[in-house]
Order: structure tokens, then C-alpha cells, then sequence
């Protein structure tokens, strides 16, 4: 697809491309799902660790569709100037398979970055890819990922706590005095947001009703729709993913339709809403980056590169199994790594996982190719926004609503 004159970080790549030669033109990865990926013994390596078949492929399948195409993009355009072999697995959401796909991946020349997942698998990584020095992006935007203890993780987006944060100050503003409560799966990613939530929330002056569990494979939400509404509920958080949320609302207009119920980052997408547009009517949602029409709507390199993998991968854009903001999720994970690797590069460093941890501070102000609020990594908060995005579902579809600006408290880190 042609790309925009104008862009900057385009112009630059078209400036290196240029140095490079037309001896470096041509160069294609097959990307398949499986370990292994080029065999260009002048690539840099960048595996992948994706669910693709676990309790988060709903959401998880777009997302590595999206990280694939794009690493195929950045090697057919020759964005970087060397060729990213991806060698990818599906663990299936399994901590002890990701741990297992680490192993094999970091086993002989250690890769500079990896892209990863989840909350369990990246927060019981952390310690290890710290040892390692391996730069590890991934899809858990858990806020103890952030912290001193885990200096190689970065993600793209707010963190889970803000996101919540991000509703309660909305409901403080709209409808102040409201009562709220947290409704999660009770594992690592289910509560990561939980604590800082609820002390933002009292801070907020909202009355905070009892913890509700809803578990990643429910299959029924009535026993926590009566615990809501018995307690007077206004707002449910939700933190989950688009299966319990869609479990959540089915049960709802049954049990306690006048609850609304406000979802993080996973829980809402346009697959669903498609699906089901009368159950998920009303529903709010938050993010840091935009959905697939909002991506393809940016008109910048970001929407360039989506409609290409699209056309080369003769994908429709009207099928939201992929054409969705997950899919967008994972264009803007593989366009961290390419923008991580480049600033090592124009460093005149080494593709080593320091070098290339450094690069990932050289990100500022950089709104993902016009995907994304503008991220910024700083040595000492690596916390890459606190804008969230609101949405709420109307007549079938994701409309944007307002961002919310949280403050950058210090104290936030971790919590």
C-alpha cells in the first residue's frame, strides 16, 4: 500500500531503506505459528509466546494474528534495517507451557525482546527475563509490571488499575455518590486492578460494594447479578475477557437490568457486539488505542500497515474474528519491538536485550503510527499513558465517548 509523505518515522524508514541498497529489497519471513520461523542468520530474533486455543484465545487469537502480519509487513518493507525472525508458539494460556517456550527460545543466543501475553505467564516470567536482560512486551497491562522489580517488561496501554480508574472518575463526575464493585475471575489478571481500584474509588468519594467472582469459564452469572443487585450495586467493574462478559450480560437483563456494567480493556470488542448488539447496548469500555475502524480511520502508517496485511492475507474487513481492535493490539506490540530495535540501532548499539530496553526509552510521545494516545517510556516509570479512552456501546457499535486524563502519581506504580 502507498504510505503518507508526510509521516516521520515513514520518511526516516524510506531514508534507510535508500542506504541500505537494492541488494536488501525482497526480503519475505514466512511467519506460520510454530517455533522455528526464518532462517536469515542476519535477523534478529523476536519469538512469540500467544494464546491461541486457552481461556484468553477469544481475545488472544486477533491479537498474535495482528503481531504476525505486522512483523511480515516491517520485513516485506524493509522498515528495520534487518530481518525480525518470529518464532511463535500457542501455550494455550498454560504458565508452565510459556515457561517451557521461555526456555526453548532463550536456550542458545539469547533474542533481544520477546513478545508475550498474559498476566500469570508475564508476572511469573518477570524474574527470569530480568536476570535475562531480554526485553518482554506483552499483552498484560498489569500494573506490577511496571515496577523496580521487573525492569524488562513494557506493554502498550493503560494499566489495568487506571483503566479502572479511568471509569470511577467518569462515575464520579456523572453520577457522584454512585456505589460500585469490582466483578473479576479470581487469578492473577482478574485481580490486578482490584486493590488500587477500590482505593481510588473511596478517594472518589464512591461507596465500594463486596468483591464479585466471575470465573473465566462461567457459564452462568445469576448468583453474581443477585450479589450486585442485593448490595444496591450501580456500576459493575469488570475485569475478564469478552466470553464472561458476554455470560455476564446475558444473565443480566433477567436478574438486574438497571446495573451498568463498565468493562477493562478485554472485555468488549466489536466481534461481540456484533454478535449481540441488544446485550451489550449501554455497556461502557476503556482503552488506550482505538478500535478497527478507529484505526483504519487514523489515515497514518498505522492504518497503511492494517489495510496491506489485510489485502496480502486477502482478509476481509468485515469478518470481526479479526477485524477487530484486538487485531490492533497486536499491531501496535509488533510496532513497539520495530520501534524498540530501531532507536538500538540509530544508537549505534548492539541488538543485546539492555541495548534494546534502552531503545524502548527513545519511544516518546509516539501515538503508534496514529493507532494509539501518544506512549512515552521513561527509565524510572515505564507506565506508557495515563489517558484512558471511554467508549460505550450504542446501536450495535463502539462508540468514543471522552478520554479521562488520570494523574501520574508516583504512588500508582505497582498498585
Amino acid at each position: 500500500m502507498p504510505r503518507n509523505e508526510g509521516d516521520t518515522f515513514e520518511t526516516a524508514m524510506g531514508r534507510r531503506r535508500l542506504l541500505k541498497g537494492a541488494a536488501a529489497g525482497g526480503v519475505a519471513l514466512g511467519l506460520a505459528g510454530c517455533a522455528g520461523g526464518g532462517g536469515n542468520s542476519d535477523a534478529v530474533t523476536v519469538p512469540g509466546i500467544y494464546d491461541e486455543s486457552g481461556g484468553t484465545s477469544d481475545v488472544g487469537r486477533p491479537a498474535a494474528i495482528g503481531s504476525r502480519d505486522t512483523i511480515a509487513y516491517i520485513n516485506e518493507n524493509d522498515l528495520l534495517s534487518r530481518e525480525i525472525d518470529h518464532p511463535n508458539e500457542d501455550y494455550a494460556y498454560e504458565v508452565p507451557e510459556a515457561q517451557q517456550l521461555y526456555q526453548e527460545y532463550t536456550s542458545g543466543d539469547e533474542p533481544p525482546m520477546i513478545i508475550g501475553w498474559g498476566t500469570a505467564d508475564t508476572e511469573a516470567l518477570s524474574g527470569t527475563v530480568a536476570e535475562d536482560e531480554i526485553v518482554y512486551i506483552s499483552a498484560s497491562y498489569s500494573a506490577n509490571l511496571v515496577t523496580e522489580e521487573t525492569p524488562y517488561n513494557f506493554f502498550g496501554n493503560l494499566d489495568y488499575t487506571s483503566q479502572a480508574r479511568a471509569h470511577l472518575k467518569w462515575i464520579a463526575d456523572n453520577d457522584p455518590g454512585a456505589k460500585i464493585a469490582f466483578i473479576f475471575s479470581n487469578n492473577p489478571f482478574g485481580q490486578a486492578p482490584v486493590e488500587g481500584g477500590k482505593q481510588y474509588a473511596e478517594e472518589l468519594g464512591l461507596e465500594v460494594g463486596s468483591d464479585i467472582n466471575l470465573p473465566l469459564t462461567a457459564n452462568s452469572a445469576t448468583t453474581q447479578l443477585r450479589q450486585a443487585r442485593d448490595g444496591n450495586v450501580d456500576y459493575l467493574i469488570h475485569q475478564n475477557t469478552s466470553a464472561p462478559m458476554r455470560v455476564l450480560l446475558q444473565d443480566k437483563a433477567d436478574v438486574y437490568p438497571d446495573v451498568t456494567v463498565c468493562g477493562l480493556t478485554y472485555t468488549v470488542d466489536e466481534r461481540v457486539v456484533s454478535e449481540s448488539p441488544d446485550l451489550f447496548e449501554g455497556v461502557r469500555y476503556v482503552n488506550a488505542f482505538k478500535t478497527f475502524q478507529g484505526a483504519l480511520d487514523s489515515d497514518g502508517l498505522g492504518a497503511d500497515i492494517i489495510e496491506a496485511n489485510f489485502e496480502r492475507e486477502d482478509r476481509s474487513m468485515d469478518n470481526p474474528e479479526v477485524a477487530q481492535l484486538n487485531y490492533v493490539r497486536g499491531v501496535i506490540h509488533a510496532l513497539l519491538a520495530l520501534k524498540g530495535l530501531q532507536n538500538t540501532i540509530d544508537n549505534g548499539d548492539d541488538l543485546t536485550g539492555p541495548n534494546a530496553r534502552n531503545g524502548m526509552f527513545g519511544i516518546q510521545n509516539d501515538d503508534m503510527e496514529g493507532l494509539a494516545e501518544p506512549y512515552t517510556y521513561e527509565e524510572g516509570d515505564r507506565r506508557p499513558t495515563m489517558t484512558g479512552r471511554l467508549f460505550e456501546v450504542t446501536d450495535g457499535s463502539l462508540s468514543f465517548d471522552t478520554t479521562v486524563e488520570l494523574p501520574r502519581r508516583d504512588e500508582w506504580i505497582g498498585l
